[in-house]
């Protein structure tokens, strides 16, 4: 009897049992479509997730060249060729598209081929994993469809806006025109221009002119809304005495808080106060917080203005006695064409944008705007500018 030479190893048992696991493995997989094809695309292995994805048993497909599964649009382009050629220049290749099973319906398929070498580096053929992921392109694609009735919804409502600003823009010069015109004759006839007026007719004058003067304020609040929402607002900015800006606004609302029985006091710090700011502006911000603290307090109530210096700010405060603010409507009372409800809000009247453009022309300032309020206890509305012209949210 021959005796076995000790030094020749013996794997022969061990791989066939390492290749057979392996076989048992790659054939019970399910999910995948995992299968060899010779070096020149023909199929010679096939799993059960191949026959599940593609429709194919063994006996149909083992010796079928691999183009079969692909769309004519890319067997014309030569698309199966190329992808074997690319897989042994690169090593491996991975492609998402459309493939074709047995009964000819489609589905989306991740693929990837990998060239195979012997121990050598001579080329044996490729290794070919598919998976179908039509799941996942079905919703990408409905993703993407979404994404552009989005885009298209947000361009129509960019251009339904542009249109009504342009529409509040143009509609707002041209009521603008006549109603001032309205309140310089109505006016002329109070000053008894046209003669002597009954008391009778001075009230009904007087009425229609207090009734023109509000038109008139609706339509400059609708005319510098649109502005500042298109963007047209630039501010201009030039070193101010605030002082003088604050006594000047005071100064022209004397009448008004006299006829509502109001006290108004200033109080400012010592020394000059000089910011670079937009003067008109601003001015038409603290003529509208002043005016709303005058609107939104009793007849006999107070109003006090301060103004000071803090670090690198210039800071202004208007406090009222007047009917506050709720907690709940805090969030409310910068947005456009909201009017929070109060004692006094039917008989005020407004347009609801007053504050909403005062405090987007702060913002422009690279200040802020904030309010202390509770019902009946008054509101305080606190105005903080920079000292000096804020590179950002200068021009808008």
């Amino acid at each position: 009897m021959a005796v076995p030479d000790k030094s020749t190893p013996r794997p022969t048992v061990k791989a066939a049992l390492e290749a057979e696991r392996y076989r048992l493995l790659v054939e019970s997989v399910r999910d995948y479509a995992i299968f060899l094809l010779d070096s020149t695309g023909h199929i010679i292995s096939w799993n059960i997730g191949a026959q599940n994805l593609k429709g194919y048993t063994k006996t149909d497909i083992l010796g079928q060249h691999f183009s079969i599964f692909y769309p004519k649009k890319d067997l014309d382009a030569g698309k199966p060729a190329r992808e074997l050629v690319d897989a042994i220049k690169h090593g491996r290749i991975e492609d998402e598209d459309w493939r074709v099973r047995k009964d000819g319906s489609r589905f989306w398929a991740n693929v990837v081929i990998t060239a195979l070498f012997d121990a050598d580096g001579k080329h044996v053929g490729f290794a070919k994993v598919t998976r179908d992921v039509t799941d996942r392109k079905q919703q990408a694609d409905r993703l993407l469809r979404a994404n552009h009735k989005l885009e298209a919804q947000r361009a129509e409502l960019e251009r339904l806006n542009t249109i009504k600003d342009e529409f509040v823009s143009l509609a707002s010069h041209q009521l603008r025109t006549p109603a001032t015109g309205v309140k310089q004759f109505l006016g002329l006839l109070l000053q008894g221009y046209a003669g002597p007026l009954t008391e009778q007719q001075f009230d009904y004058i007087q009425k229609a002119y207090d009734s023109n003067d509000r038109q008139i304020d609706m339509v400059n609040s609708l005319l510098h809304t649109a502005q500042l929402d298109a963007g047209k607002v630039v501010l201009r900015h030039e070193t101010s005495d605030i002082d003088s800006l604050v006594g000047d606004v005071i100064d022209e609302t004397v009448d008004t808080f006299k006829r509502r029985c109001q006290t108004l006091t200033y109080e400012k710090h010592a020394g000059v106060i000089e910011a670079a700011v937009d003067p008109l502006r601003l001015r038409m911000v603290l003529e509208n917080l002043i005016d709303n603290a005058s609107k939104y307090t009793p007849d006999g109530g107070k109003i006090h203005v301060t103004l000071a210096r803090q670090d690198d700010f210039v800071v202004i405060t208007i406090a009222d006695s007047g009917v506050g603010i709720h907690a709940d409507d805090m969030p409310k009372l910068y947005e456009k064409f909201s009017r929070i409800p109060n004692a006094l809000s039917d008989s005020v009247g407004g347009s609801g944008l007053g504050l909403y453009w005062a405090a987007e022309i702060i913002k422009l300032h690279g200040g802020t705007i904030s309010v202390e309020s509770a019902p009946q206890a008054g509101s305080t509305f606190e105005v903080r500018l920079p000292l000096h012209p804020q590179k950002k949210g200068a021009v808008r």
